[in-house]
Order: C-alpha cells, then sequence, then structure tokens
C-alpha cells in the first residue's frame, strides 16, 4: 500500500497514537559520528548520479538486489508480521531488521532476532533511544536470538534464559555506513546508492519520531523526487508500507553493511 500523508488524515492520526519520540533526533554531523564509516568519502565511487536513478532502480529490481528481496525469501516472507506492540523501541526493531537482511545477504543462516535484548542500550527502560546508540550496542554486544527471551516486549531481562549474552555475541555488526543527512538530495543519492549495492537501510523520521528499515525504493515519475521509499515497519502490518514526497525521505541513514563473522 502506498501511504499519502496529505490526505490520508485516519493513517496520520494513527501514527500518532501509539508510536511517538521512539527515535531520538541525531546529535552527530555527518563525517563524525564515532563507529560509523562515511558512505561518500570512503565510496565515492559507489555514488550513483541522479540522472541514473531510474536505470539502476530497475536493474535492482530486476536482479533482485534490493534487501526486500532477500527478506522475502528469509526471515519475513509474504504475510509475516513485524510488531513493536506499543514498546517504544521502534529504534530495536528497524535494527534488528536491517541487521537479520544483512545476515541474508551474507548467506548466514536464518536466526530469529529479539529486538528488546537491545534494550541495555537505555538500560532497560521504556523509552526511545538514538540510532546511533543503537548501532554502538549492536557492534560491542549483539542481539540474541527470540529463543532466549519468553516474551518478546519484556524488559525484564532477568527472565531470559542463561547464555543469552554469550549468543548476542555471536550476532553483532562489523561495519555500518553513514548517508549523508546535510541535504535532501545527499541523502537521496546516498540511500539509493547503499541500496544499490543489496545493504539494508536503518533510517529515522524526525517528523514521525520513528525509526524502521528500508528494504527498497521504486521509480515513480508522478511524485516528488520520482522515488517511492521502500519500508519495512514494525506496526502489526503484513507487507512493506510505502512513502513518497518529502516525508519520504530519511532523516537520518545507516547502511548495515557486515555481521560479525
Amino acid at each position: 500500500m502506498r501511504l499519502r500523508f496529505d490526505a490520508d488524515r485516519q493513517w496520520r492520526a494513527l501514527l500518532n497514537r501509539n508510536y511517538r519520540r521512539g527515535a531520538l533526533p541525531r546529535k552527530n554531523v555527518y563525517g563524525d559520528a564515532p563507529g560509523l564509516v562515511p558512505f561518500g568519502a570512503a565510496y565515492p565511487d559507489k555514488l550513483v548520479p541522479q540522472a541514473d536513478y531510474k536505470e539502476v532502480i530497475a536493474e535492482c529490481h530486476t536482479a533482485k538486489v534490493f534487501p526486500m528481496y532477500h527478506q522475502k525469501a528469509t526471515w519475513c516472507p509474504p504475510g509475516q508480521k513485524w510488531n513493536q506492540n506499543g514498546l517504544p523501541y521502534c529504534w530495536a526493531w528497524g535494527l534488528t531488521a536491517a541487521v537479520k537482511d544483512q545476515r541474508a545477504r551474507e548467506g548466514k543462516p536464518t536466526v530469529q532476532l529479539a529486538p528488546v535484548s537491545l534494550g541495555f542500550t537505555v538500560n532497560w527502560a521504556k523509552t526511545g533511544n538514538y540510532l546511533q546508540s543503537a548501532i554502538k550496542g549492536a557492534t560491542e554486544r549483539g542481539i540474541c536470538e527470540s529463543k532466549y527471551v519468553p516474551d518478546q516486549h519484556s524488559r525484564s531481562y532477568r527472565q531470559y534464559k542463561d547464555g543469552w549474552i554469550e549468543n548476542a555475541l555471536l550476532h553483532r555488526l562489523a561495519e555500518s555506513w553513514d548517508a549523508d543527512h546535510r541535504s535532501t538530495a545527499a541523502m537521496i543519492q546516498h540511500s539509493v546508492s547503499i541500496l544499490a549495492t543489496g545493504t539494508p537501510l536503518y533510517v529515522a523520521y524526525n517528523w514521525w519520531g520513528h525509526a524502521l528499515e528500508c528494504v527498497g525504493v521504486e521509480w515513480d515519475e508522478s511524485v516528488a523526487y520520482n522515488i517511492v521509499w521502500v519500508l519495512r515497519n514494525s506496526h502489526n502490518e503484513a507487507d512493506l508500507i510505502r512513502l513518497t514526497g518529502s516525508r519520504g525521505v530519511p532523516s537520518e541513514a545507516y547502511g548495515i553493511r557486515a555481521t560479525a563473522a
């Protein structure tokens, strides 16, 4: 489904009712974010020129390069829901989805991971988080498998099964890319370019106060910027959602480039 916010008041009300301020606004500037590789500076040869967007996007769909295809074939087939269940941990659900997609891209076994196990990054409080904080936590300590967590929405980590800390270390990040957020044009170029490598994007929207995963883009000359943003949300949808226009352009985006061996 394609969500057009300026026309759909009911959907806008739904967004604002239960899922506010899950993602906190970015503090660091591009190129000065600890633990993140500035994509444009490190990989200038991978930047797709604006004139080539249409062709590159079409090729990525034909060859099934975008993360949406890895996702459908592994941990989240069509109809499978992904639900934070009102817990303000969208930052954990969005990152975990991206980690699982990257694992699929790397050919690693499909495992279900527990986003709530990233709660240590906020001292297990019921609160929002910075995306960079979540990335740091997943890089240092990882995300444990769901089988260690009796209740997938419980912050009571003392109830987790023995061995969850050691298991989480098996599912850590190795490298993450930082997309340039300093202009709309830069954000679109970096996002399209990162996705074109098959790398999942961990994104946030300041207007929404929400974090989620971007799994692809589509070309549509009837919408602003000609880009439709394809996203895996965590509000219990049975399908991917699509955003267009200025609200579809992420406020910040990180390519989850590699998981630890």
